[in-house]
Order: structure tokens, then C-alpha cells, then sequence
């Protein structure tokens, strides 16, 4: 074959390749998300903005809520690593306040702590991994309403636990599933509240974080949710900067 026939058929093919692979390329780069419950894939995200990691001054805003006046003890902790043993621990206390349509509506004090022990042979072998986490949320109108979020992690699965006043209870569960694929992801994805067993609020902590609140859930309990979710959302800016 004419070697020049040869290199125009390859620039050809090329061309015909790139053409393909810019249609194909950003649908396959597509970003996954939280894998939301059915019973709220109807609700609107309301995106997250001011997800910049921990900072002198932090402000997330979501909908018409604000989180703000973030006021962050130092990260008491450590870790260690003498092959094969690795382990860390750390704590640190927040307070934040949260906003309604430029109203303060929720103050909200909290503290986490985490504990990791674990032997490195070639794959991690964990025997130990508690991490907890404690709000005590506020409401400004009326300070006797007074919600407890209170949450514990095991062997490195979501943290999980309860939203609850008096005999009200809330169910918040946190999540490592992703929309695109069916694989668990290596952190948590967001976290879902349930209220009589059947999903009513969502919050997505990876990516820059969207909300989602269901049409139906009570006027009573958007306050305490909202600002329990805007506990989780420091939480997770948090927990970047914690020993691991």
C-alpha cells in the first residue's frame, strides 16, 4: 500500500476516533452523586454553596438557610504509625448558627470524636474504628425546643443514629451509595432522615452538596432538619482534617 494513503487513512481514523470520544467522553465522565431514596427523587436539590474545606471564616448556604457564626475549637488528637500497627484519635467541638430567610432561626452546639487502630499487611486489617458525633440544636424563637443529633460509626461504616425530642424521633442514616455505580464508595455520600419509617429529608455531603426536602415533611420538624443537616454538612468539612 502507498505509505501516504496509509498515513492519511490513520489521520482519518483518528479524526473519526476524536469525533466519537467528544460525544461519548463527557457522559461517561458524568459526576455521581448520592444515591437518593425513591421517596425523594422528586423533591428539588437545593445546592450547597461554600463548601471550601475548614476555614477562618465559614458560610454554607443551601435554599434560603444560611449557616453561619461557625466557631471551631482546635482538633485535639493523634496518630501513630509503627508498621504494622496505625492508629489515630481526634476531637473537636463546633458551634454554629443557622438562618431562614435572613432570620436566625437555630443555634447548634456539637462534638465529634474518632478512634482508628488497624494492622497494615498488605491489606488494611481493622480492629478497631469508632467515630461519634453530638449536636445539640436550638431554636431561637422558643430556647426550650431543644433537639438532640446523636451518631455513632462502627468498622468504618456511615454513621447512623437518631434526630430526636422527647418521643419524637427521627431516624438519620448515613449512606456510602453512589447513582453510578452499584459499588459502595470509600466515604459517606450523604445522609437520609426518615420520620415513621419513611424518608422525608436528604443531604449529599460529597461534591459541593445539595439538600433535599420532602414536599410532605411537617412544618414542625424543617426547623430541627434543617439545622441538623447544616451540623452534618460542618461535620463533614471536618472530618478532611481529622487523623487518619
Amino acid at each position: 500500500m502507498n505509505p501516504s494513503l496509509l498515513r492519511r487513512g490513520r489521520s482519518f481514523a483518528f479524526l473519526i476516533i476524536s469525533a466519537l470520544l467528544s460525544t461519548v467522553a463527557p457522559a461517561a465522565l458524568k459526576e455521581a452523586t448520592m444515591l437518593v431514596p425513591a421517596e425523594l427523587a422528586g423533591a428539588a436539590p437545593l445546592k450547597v454553596s461554600g463548601r471550601q474545606g475548614w476555614k477562618l471564616i465559614e458560610q454554607l448556604q443551601y435554599g434560603d438557610c444560611l449557616v453561619h457564626e461557625v466557631q471551631r475549637s482546635l482538633t485535639h488528637g493523634s496518630s501513630l504509625k509503627i508498621l504494622p500497627y496505625e492508629g489515630a484519635k481526634g476531637r473537636q467541638t463546633f458551634g454554629f448558627a443557622l438562618s431562614e430567610q435572613g432570620k436566625k432561626t437555630w443555634t447548634g452546639e456539637c462534638e465529634t470524636t474518632l478512634r482508628r487502630r488497624a494492622l497494615d499487611v498488605g491489606v488494611d486489617v481493622e480492629f478497631q474504628s469508632k467515630s461519634g458525633f453530638g449536636a445539640r440544636l436550638r431554636s431561637v424563637a422558643d430556647p426550650a425546643e431543644e433537639w438532640i443529633l446523636r451518631l455513632d460509626e462502627t468498622h468504618e461504616k456511615p454513621l447512623r443514629g437518631t434526630l430526636q425530642r422527647g418521643d419524637l424521633i427521627l431516624k438519620v442514616t448515613g449512606t456510602n451509595r453512589l447513582t453510578e455505580t452499584p459499588l459502595p464508595n470509600g466515604e459517606t455520600t450523604g445522609y437520609v432522615f426518615e420520620s415513621a419509617g419513611k424518608p422525608v429529608a436528604a443531604a449529599e455531603v460529597i461534591n459541593a452538596g445539595s439538600v433535599r426536602l420532602a414536599p410532605e415533611l411537617a412544618p414542625g420538624l424543617r426547623g430541627p432538619v434543617s439545622a441538623a443537616i447544616s451540623a452534618l454538612l460542618l461535620l463533614e468539612e471536618l472530618r478532611r482534617t481529622l487523623p487518619d
